[in-house]
């Protein structure tokens, strides 16, 4: 269906190859030698890169899409004295739509790539350049226009994510519109970049992380951090906590006593997972019923938690499936009356969700390569792949997964027709409704 350019490279090769190989009176030693020197010498194997055509670029009408959002918006931060600079070739809607542009783009591999990019007339004449982005003016960008610049911008484009996406939930009693699920996760990063400490295992390792506040409802990120690998989640957390909502999180964000108190005095709803370590006193059991105990919950008490009971008295629910090593240890602020041992079970299943997000982000809209390296310059490529994200939800209607992903890079290259889309996308769609049908059955 797709005409693939590394398949036709590769039958080339093999026919240039049997064309000089004809039989094994032509395979002498000093011939294998010489095959051998070929592919390991980098200045002769590596092919000489092709220049860039327009017909392979993609995420046209994206950009368009995005520029006319952050156009509307983007006045609603004042720009700063290096930006008004009167020498200054790159204004914030070229420079960010030219990065957005090189992320959507799986032709466009590194920050050099992106600037020769720039010489293409319709690239130019859809971003308003002047000229060719030079490389040291595209990396001076980064310390000028700030990230918070494209805040209002993901705010527009999670407001009609959630108009879109929200849908019935299995949240017990607890409304799903103010769920959240807290988590990080890390990017692995090149020791040049110092800002980015991590730890060290053998050797000093750098990483970025990205702590999220994910909506339940849509899945999508209402609030985030990036920071040195090294950052507490918890730290993170407490920037971002909110009076009226309620979490999920992992045993990370259980280690901290002190945070359930802090909850409490916000009104904030939880249910967090402890380490199995934790000691506690039990106060009163609650009754389970036989569906809890079939389920596999073990314990369902009211317990003074902690050594010296410095975690107060918190509601703890004990769970072990028969597939499990270790148990499931979740404190949740609500009452039995509020929520039943089952339906905090339930609960803390949708903190998996952050998992997916994770996941998909990081295959679906790839961060390996970093365009800028400055910790200002990350959290604007981190910013533009969430817009990116929500774009391709808004224009596939559902939140796109890696095939999907394929056919929209395909057509934008130029090897599918509208037609061609319109049915792979069909296509994929329908397999991932069975899937979830069958899932939902089982």
């Amino acid at each position: 269906m797709f005409p693939a350019a590394g398949q036709r490279a590769r039958s080339q090769l093999c026919s240039e190859n049997d064309s000089n190989f004809r039989g094994p009176s032509n395979v002498t030693k000093s011939s294998l030698v010489r095959i051998s020197c070929t592919c390991l010498d980098p200045c002769v194997s590596k092919p000489r890169s092709e220049p860039i055509t327009e017909q392979q670029l993609s995420g046209w009408t994206l950009l368009e899409r995005f520029i006319g959002v952050l156009d509307h918006h983007g006045s609603l931060i004042a720009p700063n004295r290096r930006e008004e600079h009167g020498l200054r070739d790159l204004d914030r809607r070229t420079y960010f739509g030219l990065f957005l542009f090189g992320l959507f783009n799986p032709v466009v591999t590194s920050m050099r790539a992106l600037c020769a990019a720039s010489r293409l007339d319709r690239v130019s004449g859809m971003l308003d350049l002047q000229g060719p982005v030079a490389i040291s003016g595209f990396s001076d960008a980064q310390h000028v226009f700030a990230p918070e610049i494209l805040e209002p911008v993901l705010r527009e484009l999670l407001a009609r994510s959630l108009a879109r996406e929200t849908g019935p939930f299995k949240s017990g009693r607890v409304s799903p519109e103010i769920i959240r699920i807290f988590d990080s996760t890390v990017w692995k990063v090149v020791t040049r970049m110092k800002w980015a400490e991590w730890r060290h295992q053998h050797c000093k390792q750098n990483a970025v992380r990205l702590h999220v506040k994910l909506r339940l409802t849509d899945e999508q990120p209402e609030d985030f951090r990036v920071t040195e690998g090294k950052i507490c989640e918890r730290a993170a957390m407490r920037q971002m906590l909110k009076p009226g909502e309620f979490y999920l999180g992992d045993r990370n964000y259980g280690a901290d006593f002190a945070l359930f108190h802090e909850l409490d005095e916000m009104d904030c709803g939880y249910v967090l997972r402890l380490r199995n370590e934790v000691k506690w006193e039990v106060i009163e059991n609650h009754p389970l019923s036989p569906e809890a105990v079939a389920k596999g919950i073990t314990l369902d008490a009211t317990v003074r938690l902690g050594h010296r009971g410095g975690g107060g008295l918190r509601r703890v629910v004990v769970f072990k499936g028969p597939e499990m090593k270790e148990e499931l240890i979740l404190v949740t602020s609500e009452s039995p009356d509020e929520l039943s041992a089952l339906e905090v079970i339930g609960l803390y299943h949708h903190r998996w969700k952050v998992e997916m997000f994770f996941r998909w982000l990081k295959c679906l809209v790839p961060c390996r390569h970093w365009f800028a390296e400055s910790k200002e310059g990350v959290m604007i490529q981190i910013y533009l792949c969430l817009i990116k994200g929500l774009l391709l939800a808004e224009l596939t209607g559902t939140k796109p997964n890696k095939r999907m992903m394929e056919l929209l890079q395909w057509h934008q290259m130029g090897e599918l027709s509208d037609g061609q889309l319109a049915k792979g996308l069909a296509a994929e769609e329908a397999i991932r409704a069975r899937r979830a049908a069958k899932k939902k059955k089982a």
